[in-house]
């Protein structure tokens, strides 16, 4: 049976305890504005409708929205506080938050043995990012914030390393589901892991060095 979001943790530890208790209003406002689509009947068939399933997507959309929201302006201001470069921040705490309900996504999908999806859904994620995540933005600013004018606020701040250091992951990934026949294996993770440690290194070092 699947537990619902508002129920009490049974055999949990005080910090589960804790932690159930401070998120309990954030758990409550999710719990009734997001329809509950697990429900099946006696044949284990879903007995929600399309619409309701639909509703369900829109409004987890929209809470990932809210929360990416609150979490930027948060990081934000932490680190003016704090005095922290915004690109420290940017390839840090901000990008595994943003990207924490994607990981979430193809954790869930793997272990129901959808592993095209889990892939595809990391990808397509890096893919919403960059065209829409960015190219969006970009249209409503010139359009509306520079009358049509082009932009040229932009500075670099190590842009242009980043992008070709994603490209490298990306070939690298490549060659190597080529070389496997498109099976992963296990040290293919650790690899991409020690990879990516080494990415948030080389990142912070190019700001403080």
């Amino acid at each position: 049976p699947h537990v619902g979001l508002i129920e009490f943790p049974e055999d949990a530890s005080n910090l589960e305890i804790l932690l159930w208790v401070l998120l309990f209003p954030l758990r409550f406002l999710m719990h009734v504005t997001v329809p509950d689509v697990r429900v099946l009947d006696h044949h284990g068939n879903p007995t929600n409708s399309i619409g309701t399933a639909a509703l369900a997507v829109g409004m987890c959309l929209l809470w990932l929205v809210v929360g990416s929201y609150a979490m930027v302006a948060s990081l934000e201001k932490i680190a003016e506080l704090l005095d922290i470069p915004d690109a420290v921040v940017g390839v840090t705490v901000s990008a595994a938050g943003t990207s924490l309900p994607n990981y979430v996504a193809s954790k869930v999908a793997a272990q129901n043995g959808f592993g095209n999806q889990a892939v595809s859904n990391a990808f397509g994620s890096n893919s919403f990012n960059i065209m829409i995540g960015l190219g969006l933005p970009w249209v409503l600013y010139t359009s509306f914030g520079t009358s049509f004018a082009p932009y040229s606020g932009l500075r670099d701040d190590g842009i242009t390393q980043s992008i070709e250091i994603l490209a490298g992951f990306l070939l690298l990934f490549v060659i190597l589901m080529g070389s496997t026949g498109f099976v992963i294996h296990t040290w293919h993770g650790h690899l991409f892991v020690v990879l990516y440690v080494a990415y948030l290194a080389f990142s912070i070092g190019q700001v403080y060095l």
